[in-house]
């Protein structure tokens, strides 16, 4: 008997057909990371101190004081201008994203999404069983929302689910609220909006919570509050949609550590709000820099990443940074419709020169 086959038979065809998570290895060693959207900026060391010492006085011995991080989704609420009741919490918008989908999605259920974003939506999708429909964005207008033939491949394919990231990853294009609220009002779908970069885009969606029950709001701890190692992400929704979503979560769904740190962020918002500033600049700056080199195109970004167009391969260049500068871009090899492209984090004032300047040599070599 082959051991593996024999095993392999009780896996669901969905999973058997889909690809691994990847991730291309280890990052370890490697001195400036601008590939995976993290914010260049750590969690200040003063509050850092703060999550250890209030940590500390607790008993690691015990679970969380609820199966829910009752105490978090209060301070989010309060942040977010909603009832604890519209709040779901847990380990990563990520981890929303597949309690969403585990929530909502059976086999042969239609989901639509604009493409290229982020390839997360299409993953839990397909091991759902879903039947997905891509609607193509163009590079020729920057990658805009195509409002109309989202709505109308939506309702032609009684679609279930719409999902939206805003600002678009890998993109950056940031969407208006007024186009996703039409898609909320003529889609006959729920739709999702991922905000993991809001706070680099200035846009505020949480409006549209007061117009429409079916419309989800994603969002992160992990971008603007420098805590991607934390994992802690939450969703906004009407209340019924809410409870219904967090019967897919999992019990005890954050790490008390994770919820102490998010909590300490939020009373410290606005020196996190300084921080995004600070991003914000340095992406506007760094777009700059890039637009002036022969042969680059850069896409205008509402988050703390750039699309940036080559007029060549990209993969010498990739080699180039990694090898010889210890810097990581991200190749979007994935993604068909980004050919020659890279993404890149804007960085400290420090990686965004050193990439601008070794990318300006490699250029003109």
């Amino acid at each position: 008997m082959n051991e593996t086959n024999s095993a392999l038979q009780f896996i669901r065809p969905e999973v058997r057909n889909s690809g691994g998570m990847g991730g291309g290895g280890s990052v370890a060693g490697f001195e400036h990371r601008m590939q995976w959207n993290e914010n260049p900026f750590d969690f200040p060391a003063d509050l850092k101190e703060e999550v250890l010492h209030r940590y500390a006085a607790l008993a690691w011995s015990r679970y969380p004081t609820g199966l829910r991080p009752y105490e978090l989704i209060e301070r989010i609420a309060q942040h977010s201008g909603v009832t604890p009741d519209m709040v779901t919490a847990g380990p990563g918008s990520s981890s929303i994203i597949k309690a969403i989908i585990d929530a909502l999605i059976a086999p042969g259920d239609r989901v639509v999404m604009p493409t290229p974003t982020f390839l997360l939506y299409r993953r839990f999708a397909a091991l759902a069983g879903a039947d997905i429909h891509p609607v193509p964005t163009s590079p020729d207008d920057d990658f805009a929302l195509p409002v109309g033939d989202l709505i109308v491949c939506a309702r032609t394919n009684e679609a279930k689910l719409v999902a939206l990231c805003a600002p678009n990853n890998p993109t950056g294009t940031a969407y208006s609220s007024d186009d996703i609220a039409r898609i909320a009002d003529e889609s006959g779908a729920l739709v999702i909006v991922d905000e993991a970069y809001q706070e680099f885009s200035g846009q505020e969606m949480r409006p549209l919570l007061d117009r429409f029950d079916n419309v989800v709001l994603l969002r992160t701890f992990s971008k603007a509050y420098a805590m991607a190692g934390m994992r802690v992400g939450y969703a906004l929704a009407a209340p019924t949609l809410a409870q219904e979503i967090d019967k897919t979560n999992l019990p005890f769904p954050i790490a008390v550590f994770s919820q102490i740190a998010a909590m300490v962020a939020l009373e410290n918002a606005d020196r996190f709000r300084a921080m995004t500033g600070r991003i914000v600049a340095e992406r506007e700056r760094l777009t700059a820099a890039l637009n002036a080199l022969e042969g680059v195109r850069v896409f205008p970004s509402g988050a703390n990443f750039l699309l940036v167009q080559l007029d060549r391969p990209t993969d010498e260049l990739v080699r180039y940074l990694r090898e010889e500068h210890s810097l990581l871009v991200n190749n979007m090899a994935a993604y068909p419709e980004l050919v020659d492209c890279l993404r890149i984090t804007v960085g400290t004032p420090e990686e965004n020169d050193l990439l601008a300047r070794v990318m300006g040599i490699y250029m003109r070599g």
